[in-house]
C-alpha cells in the first residue's frame, strides 16, 4: 500500500518571538486604606451607635446647661440695670441731701424774754445746731455752708444743680421782705445778692404772716457753696427769738445722672431681647415638639382625681387581658357593671365555665336560611355546593 502523500513545499513557520502584549505600565492602583469618609461607623458597629448616641445626648445636655445659664445671665443683667436706672431716676427728680428744718420750731410759743433765758441756760439748743435760723444768734440774717458734689466743670445750665428753698418768716413787726441767694465758697464776707446770676438768687415782697411759708428754687454749681438769707430792712433791736426758718433740699447734677440713666435703660432692653432670645433658643432645644399644654403635676392631679372620683361612685374594676390583641373585650361593659349589683365570688367564678361550655356547643343554623333556600332551584342549589341528598333533605322537610 503506497503512503499518502504530504503537502508539497517547505512547512509553515511559527512566530520567531513572543507576542508584544503591553504589560501595565506603573505600579498597581492602591486600593482604599480606610472606610469611606462620608459612612458613619454607627451603622455597621451597635457599639458605635451607642457611643454615638450618648455623645449626642451628652452635647444635647451641655448645650441646654450653657443656655440656661446664659439666660439667667442675661435676666440678672436686665434686673441689675433697671434697678440702675430707678436710683439714677431717683436722684435726677427727687432731692438728696436736706439741710435744716421748719417742722420744728422750739421758739414758737416763747416771748423774748423767756427765748433769751431758754438760749442762756443752754435749754435744747445743742439739738437745733443743724437749723438754719436766726435764732439766738442776735442777728437778722441765716446762713449755712453747704457742699453739693461732684465737683464738675461750669457748663452754665447744663451742669447746674437745682435747690429748693422752704422758708417761714416769724417776724411780728416791720417789712416781710427777704433775700435769698447761694454764693461760692464758705460763709464770710461776701458780695451783694445782686453780683450773683439770676437763677441763683431770691427777692420776695410779699407780706407774711407769723408762720407763713414760702417755696422758690435756685440753680447753682455744685461745690462748696453758701446760703444765705437776710430781710431788706433789718429788724430794730434784734433778740435771741428767730424771726426766721429755712429748709435746703439740694438735687444731684442731672447732667451726671440722666444721661448715664438713659444708657442703662437701653442696656436694660438690649439684655432683655437677649434674654428672650436665649429663652427661645433654650425651650426650642428642650422641647423639640413644642412645650406641653399642662405640666406633669397638673396631669398626675387631674388623673388621682378622676380615679378618686370613680371609687366614690362605687364602680368595680374590669380587668382587661394583658395578652389581648383586639380592642372588644368580653363581658360585661362599664355602664353594665356599674347598673348591676355585685356579685358573690363563687358566681363570679362559675362564669367564665358557662361560657366555655357555650363556645364548646355547635351553633345551629338559623331556619331562616333554610327557608331563603327553597325559593332556589335545584341547579342554583348545586352550582352554589349543595349536594342532591342536602337538597332532598330540605324539600322533604
Amino acid at each position: 500500500m503506497q503512503p499518502v502523500a504530504g503537502p508539497p513545499g517547505s512547512p509553515l513557520t511559527g512566530p520567531t518571538r513572543a507576542p508584544d502584549v503591553a504589560g501595565p505600565s506603573g505600579p498597581p492602583v492602591a486600593g482604599p486604606s480606610g472606610p469611606p469618609a462620608d459612612v458613619n461607623p454607627a451603622q455597621f458597629d451597635p457599639l458605635a451607635e451607642i457611643e454615638d448616641a450618648r455623645a449626642r445626648r451628652q452635647g444635647r445636655e451641655d448645650r441646654l446647661e450653657m443656655l440656661e445659664k446664659k439666660r439667667n445671665s442675661a435676666r440678672i443683667n436686665v434686673y441689675l440695670f433697671l434697678a440702675i436706672t430707678i436710683v439714677l431716676g431717683i436722684f435726677s427728680f427727687f432731692p438728696g441731701p436736706i439741710h435744716g428744718d421748719v417742722s420744728d420750731n422750739p421758739q414758737a410759743q416763747m416771748s423774748p424774754n423767756e427765748a433769751e433765758a431758754w438760749v442762756r441756760n443752754g435749754g435744747d439748743v445743742e439739738e437745733y445746731r443743724d437749723k438754719i435760723w436766726d435764732g439766738s444768734s442776735n442777728a437778722t440774717s441765716a446762713s449755712m455752708n453747704i457742699y453739693i458734689p461732684p465737683p464738675l466743670p461750669d457748663m452754665g445750665s447744663t451742669s447746674a444743680v437745682r435747690v429748693d428753698v422752704t422758708f417761714v418768716s416769724y417776724r411780728n413787726t416791720g417789712s416781710t421782705d427777704f433775700k435769698a441767694g447761694m454764693f461760692d465758697g464758705d460763709c464770710g464776707v461776701l458780695p451783694t445778692h445782686e453780683s450773683l446770676p439770676d437763677d441763683s438768687w431770691y427777692l420776695s415782697e410779699i407780706s407774711l404772716p407769723p408762720g407763713e411759708q414760702v417755696e422758690f428754687t435756685l440753680y447753682t454749681q455744685p461745690g462748696q457753696k453758701c446760703i444765705l438769707v437776710e430781710w431788706v430792712n433789718p429788724v430794730d433791736n434784734p433778740g435771741t427769738l428767730a424771726t426766721m426758718d429755712i429748709e435746703v433740699a439740694v438735687y444731684w447734677p442731672r447732667m451726671f445722672t440722666v444721661p448715664v440713666g438713659l444708657i442703662t435703660f437701653l442696656m436694660a432692653g438690649f439684655a432683655f431681647i437677649g434674654a428672650q432670645k436665649t429663652g427661645k433658643a433654650y425651650k426650642k432645644l428642650k422641647y423639640p415638639e413644642g412645650r406641653p399644654e399642662k405640666k406633669v403635676e397638673e396631669e398626675v392631679l387631674e388623673a388621682a382625681e378622676a380615679e378618686q372620683r370613680g371609687d366614690q361612685l362605687g364602680v368595680p374594676e374590669i380587668d382587661t387581658p394583658e395578652d389581648t390583641d383586639s380592642s372588644n373585650i368580653e363581658g360585661q361593659t362599664l355602664a353594665e357593671a356599674a347598673a348591676t349589683p355585685e356579685q358573690d365570688d363563687t358566681v363570679s367564678e362559675e362564669v367564665p365555665i358557662e361560657i366555655e361550655v357555650e363556645a364548646e356547643m355547635p351553633t345551629e343554623e338559623p331556619a331562616e336560611t333554610e327557608n331563603a333556600a327553597t325559593a332556589w332551584t335545584d341547579e342554583q342549589l348545586l352550582g352554589a355546593g349543595w349536594t342532591q341528598e342536602q337538597i332532598d333533605g330540605m324539600r322533604n322537610s
